[in-house]
């Protein structure tokens, strides 16, 4: 084997490795999805723990400490009934503990519950009061009048919980509720009825799971701070802080989420701490501290949004709240993707057929393309062909000296208006559809609109297919499908004839693609497969094509 064939050789094997790694890493079936950690504290305890003292937005900026939570501070559940949604709010606290979307199942089963995005495990923010030298209950016992099974009208719905401390002080909230929205508003009013000045700050804690198992499971903290979206999906080693105007913060996976709007301007404290090793974190922000003269108020509001990562949805909620939609790495051709997918899907009503006729679409825009490399190849592999009685008796004649047989050989191919290299034009529609394979895999990963979209026998696009199990490994059709059709547009491409020992060795290593895409698109998004399949399939037709176009030599 000469140096040549053996670096290519090597060449090979490093960007084999480099493929499967890249494909651990990002394409993997993830698991179950991991449930966040369960804590007996409340979701106010980062922004009450005393470690946090250094912390912006720390309660420890202003002392005081919290009164003990008492008996008579009852807990009552008011539950709110949306066209969207189903809330519930807890009088203790005045926090929402429960919020279950009606349009969106957890699973494709046609008995699936709906999902949560706040419930016991995932968890809604706390709003805390501490006024200076006085104490203050750290979840003010709410006092409340009224229905406890409420529903959202065509004008909306407002629920007042109101709470009077012993010597003067008032604390009113108001949750207004807003048909066809998922996000909604809260007012906060402190009556300081004392008699003399009351220095008062409010502060928000919230605390959730992070994690990241695979690309397809995650739970992650998201915030956008002087207009940059962050986002932490593997749990912390040390706190972070974030400097600068805090837009929006809050926790979620690939297709809902739960967000904190503070509605002011202008620097405010979030910081995020680790509270234990498993990925459960800590969110901590605060308003800046007022003053309130004796008789008069003081007043704070912000927005909520409890919902699915839908751009139209998220915009509603204002603050450039659908900047937490993750398109990947791809960014602006996955929102192409989406919005093409989107309006191809108009006229289907079906995310698989959708994705089919995208697909020839996208043919039929680089035919142009795809047939002129196609004939240029296969002119080139005639004019091999043509030459092989010549190409072989130099390889004999300089078989001990292969670099004079290589000059040979080049001058050969000169000669004869021969590129050697040109056998590489058969990559060009595959590097063609590297962009949007991209863009497509994002679009289905990210996308809540393929979320559960079934076509035949997959039940969702947006997850690997899954018929049955075979010793442990799931057995998938499309991925099989798409390794034969890839095959055979394989074996119907013109193949240069080989003229050096390099250019064989190439070959043979091509022959085996299939089977290692095969094997590597396993645990890929269905949909994606679908694209890849058909587009296989359209090659093998352009082939053929092709085929009757440009004649073999002699034909």
């Amino acid at each position: 084997m000469n140096s040549d064939l053996k670096k290519n050789y090597i060449l090979f094997l490093v960007l084999s490795v480099l493929v499967i790694v890249a494909y651990s890493a990002f394409f993997t079936e993830a698991p179950k999805e991991k449930q966040p950690v369960k804590t007996d504290r409340p979701a106010s305890a980062p922004a009450a723990a005393g470690d946090l003292s250094e912390q912006p937005g720390s309660p420890q900026e202003l002392p005081g400490e919290f009164e003990p939570i008492k008996s008579s501070y009852a807990s009552k559940i008011i539950k709110v009934r949306s066209d969207l949604y189903v809330a519930e709010i807890d009088t203790l606290g005045g926090k929402i503990v429960g919020w279950e979307l009606l349009g969106y199942n957890k699973t494709i089963d046609t008995d699936s519950v709906p999902v949560a995005v706040i419930d016991e495990e995932k968890k809604s923010f706390d709003t805390i009061l501490r006024v200076k030298n006085k104490k203050m209950p750290e979840l003010i016992p709410f006092s409340y009048k009224g229905s406890t099974n409420l529903v959202v009208g065509s004008e909306g719905l407002d629920v007042n919980l109101a709470w009077k401390k012993p010597g003067g002080l008032t604390v009113r909230k108001t949750i207004s509720f807003y048909p066809g929205k998922y996000f909604i508003k809260e007012n906060l009013e402190i009556l300081n009825g004392t008699g003399g000045q009351i220095n008062q700050k409010v502060y928000v804690g919230w605390e959730n799971a992070v994690y990241e198992s695979g690309s397809n499971s995650l739970y992650e903290f998201i915030s956008m701070v002087g207009g940059e979206v962050k986002r932490t999906k593997k749990p912390l080693k040390e706190t972070k802080t974030y400097n600068g105007e805090t837009n929006w913060f809050g926790f979620g996976n690939k297709y809902f989420f739960g967000a904190f709007l503070p509605e002011i301007g202008g620097d405010r404290g979030l910081y995020l701490q680790p509270l234990d090793e498993k990925g459960l974190a800590g969110a901590g922000f605060s308003y800046p501290e007022q003053r309130t003269a004796a008789g008069k108020s003081y007043k704070v509001g912000w927005k909520s949004y409890f919902g699915p990562k839908n751009e139209s949805d998220l915009m509603e909620a204002g603050y450039k709240l659908e900047k937490s939609i993750d398109y990947g790495y791809a960014g602006v051709l996955t929102k192409i993707a989406v919005a093409a997918l989107k309006f191809v899907n108009d006229f289907f009503s079906n995310y698989g057929i959708s994705i089919i006729v995208l697909t020839i679409l996208l043919r039929v825009l680089f035919f142009p393309l795809t047939v002129k490399s196609m004939k240029s190849m296969k002119a080139v592999q005639n004019k091999m062909k043509k030459l092989k009685p010549e190409i072989d008796a130099l390889k004999e004649k300089y078989k001990d000296d292969k670099s004079t047989q290589q000059a040979e050989m080049m001058k050969l191919y000169t000669s004869n208006n021969i590129n050697p290299l040109s056998s590489l034009g058969g990559c060009l529609p595959m590097l063609i559809q590297l962009p949007v394979f991209i863009a497509l895999y994002f679009a289905l990963l990210y996308s809540i609109d393929l979320r559960h979209s079934s076509f035949l026998w997959v039940n969702d696009l947006s997850q690997p297919e899954h018929l049955f199990d075979v010793l442990g490994i799931p057995f998938r059709v499309l991925p099989l499908l798409m390794g034969v059709s890839w095959f055979l547009s394989q074996r119907l491409t013109p193949m240069t004839t080989p003229g050096s020992e390099t250019m064989e060795m190439q070959m043979k290593l091509m022959q085996f693609m299939p089977i290692i895409f095969t094997v590597m698109f396993w645990g890929l998004p269905s949909g994606l497969i679908l694209y890849w399949t058909v587009s296989n399939i359209l090659s093998v037709g352009q082939q053929l094509y092709i085929n009757r176009q440009v004649p073999e030599e002699g034909g």
